[in-house]
């Protein structure tokens, strides 16, 4: 308990001051402790006569420090990764936020002078001791704690790696616990990308969580070239090699998860940036197309398109929008035993019982058009694409569709009317694209409020109208709208946020549809004939998803608007 530094008497006079607890629930406390040999403070709150909180702020009252609430502000990993798990724990203390060069430390004892000391010393920061309920701070460290069990099972051999760096400042095993330590953070915070890049003094790391970067810690900059050259090492990247863009990949078990990383380096200014990828290769085929949240208005007509016997279905949308989930989800919906499934992918992302997943290698010429020729004749019903990347690919693709195929794959576009006009651009004959295109799907992610901590506020139809100028064109009455914003509590990592989930818009190829195409229409005519046709754009499912309260104003601009 965050009484344990002070003495009885005076904390618990302080308690009886306030009036939070009275002289006879004091006596009676006390007499407990006699048998029980618990702390006074303990006591009392079993007892139900006062809280942890009413402890905690008479302590910050007593000791002259601040009281926060944990749950409330939130903990900063960056500033948290100041110091290790060990230490932690040892101390009974987590640095929670920074401002300039002060950085605000949860201490169960705020006046344990040397362990201030040590923390001033590790961090390298003036230190300023916060207090906490008992509770919340044990949480927070158990949590912070958690995050560093070891990473098991590279491709190689962990720990007997010998890192082969020229003029390293330190030794390999540092190295390798941080390294691991990393990619460890990244699952366990479901990151779906690792940036590790040098700046002039330090080593930055950056994780990409629910589609956004943020900073996770700052090491010293002699722990860089160490750091590298073991992920080059478990890439089977070459670490002598510090002048050209690198590409490799790696296996890595945690716990129950099977998990492909992708690594990739660039040179910098500063020292080689490297990214890393991280794709779960388990759990794959429970995903159908019911779990990626279409809306009522736009699953009957996705679900139409995907279950015809054979025509041409695009998913578009910028890298990161979860073309490949939806891919992957629409497979494990329209595959069965009767139907051979035939997927080019590079690289294969996830793996998929019972569906034939062909990797492409363009060194050896094993480039998508060259795979779709010979997959066309190892009779497959269904084809996937991985990407519509060049002309060839485009017109074969569309020739297999015409075939009796039901053919999948991905394009590059802003919105589904604008995948129409690039198949044109790409050299697709506008009659074959009529006649083999079934439907787009365009999409994007948007993060999801935190369920725990979002904040209810009303807007005006004319705050409204400043911010999306169309908004009347959308059909939803009334003066004043109730939406939802983001805060951040513990939960999210105090960034209002947790998960995310797609916005789609279906364009059907309907027969005055393919008019169009056959006349060359251009974007504009092509999206207004499809809003008249009832297409829902993505700004409107995203507006409906802001109207729910499963994502916020803010967000549905930073995406969509």
């Amino acid at each position: 308990m965050a009484n344990e530094i002070i003495v009885p008497g005076s904390l618990c006079a302080r308690l009886i001051d306030a009036g939070i607890i009275t002289d006879a629930q004091l006596a009676e406390a006390l007499e407990i402790q006699k048998t029980s040999k618990q702390l006074i403070g303990t006591i009392l709150t079993q007892l139900g006569y006062c809280t942890e909180e009413d402890i905690a702020r008479m302590l910050a009252k007593k000791t002259g420090f601040k009281y926060v609430s944990i749950n409330e502000i939130g903990v900063n990993i960056a500033v948290a990764n100041l110091i290790t798990p060990e230490f932690a724990l040892r101390n009974n203390v987590l640095p929670l936020y920074q401002e300039d060069d002060v950085v605000y430390v949860a201490m169960r004892n705020p006046n344990d002078i040397l362990t201030v000391d040590n923390l001033r010393m590790l961090t390298g920061y003036e230190i300023c001791p916060v207090v906490a309920t008992d509770m919340e701070l044990t949480a927070a460290i158990e949590n912070f704690a958690n995050m560093n069990n070891g990473v098991e099972d590279y491709n190689e051999d962990d720990d007997d790696i010998q890192v082969e760096a020229e003029d390293l400042d330190i030794d390999d095993k540092p190295a390798v616990q941080l390294v691991n330590q990393i990619i460890n953070n990244a699952i366990k915070a479901g990151a779906s990308d690792i940036h590790i890049e040098a700046l002039e003094k330090s080593m930055r790391v950056r994780f990409r969580i629910d589609g956004v970067l943020q900073e996770i810690m700052q090491n010293p900059i002699k722990m860089y070239p160490a750091v590298i050259s073991r992920i080059k090492v478990i890439g089977g990247m070459d670490i002598a090699e510090r002048r050209i863009p690198q590409d490799g990949r790696a296996t890595v078990k945690f716990e129950d998860k099977t998990m492909d990383v992708r690594i990739a380096s660039m040179p910098t200014v500063y020292g080689e940036k490297v990214v890393m990828r991280l794709l779960e290769r388990s759990n794959t085929q429970s995903v159908t197309i019911k779990d990626i949240r279409f809306s009522p208005r736009q699953f009957d007509r996705f679900n139409t398109a995907i279950h015809m016997p054979y025509g041409f279905v695009l998913v578009t949308g910028p890298t990161g929008s979860g073309k490949s989930t939806t891919l992957y989800a629409t497979l494990a919906e329209i595959s069965t035993i009767e139907k051979n499934v035939i997927t080019l992918e590079d690289p294969v992302e996830r793996r998929m019982a019972g569906i034939n997943q062909v990797q492409m290698n363009n060194r050896a010429g094993m480039t998508f058009a060259a795979a779709l020729r010979s997959v066309l004749r190892s009779d497959p019903d269904i084809v996937m694409v991985g990407e519509i990347r060049d002309s060839e690919t485009a017109k074969i693709a569309v020739e297999a569709a015409l075939t009796g195929h039901m053919v999948l794959s991905t394009l590059h576009t802003n919105d589904a009317p604008g995948a129409v006009t690039r198949l044109d651009e790409m050299g697709v004959e506008p009659f074959l694209t009529a006649s083999s295109l079934v439907g787009v799907l365009a999409q994007r992610l948007v993060r999801k409020l935190c369920p725990k901590c979002k904040e209810e506020y009303e807007m005006s139809r004319e705050e409204l109208k400043k911010i999306i100028h169309d908004f009347d064109d959308y059909g939803y009455e009334g003066d004043t709208f109730k939406l939802y914003r983001a805060k951040g509590c513990l939960t999210c990592n105090n960034t209002g946020y947790k998960g995310r989930e797609a916005v789609f818009e279906f364009l059907t190829v309907t027969e005055e549809m393919k008019r169009l195409i056959l006349d060359r229409a251009t974007v504009a005519e092509v999206k207004e004939l499809a809003v008249k046709q009832d297409m829902k754009t993505l700004k409107d499912e995203g507006l409906y998803k802001v109207m729910e309260g499963r994502t916020s104003l803010e967000e549905l601009i930073r995406v969509i608007v």
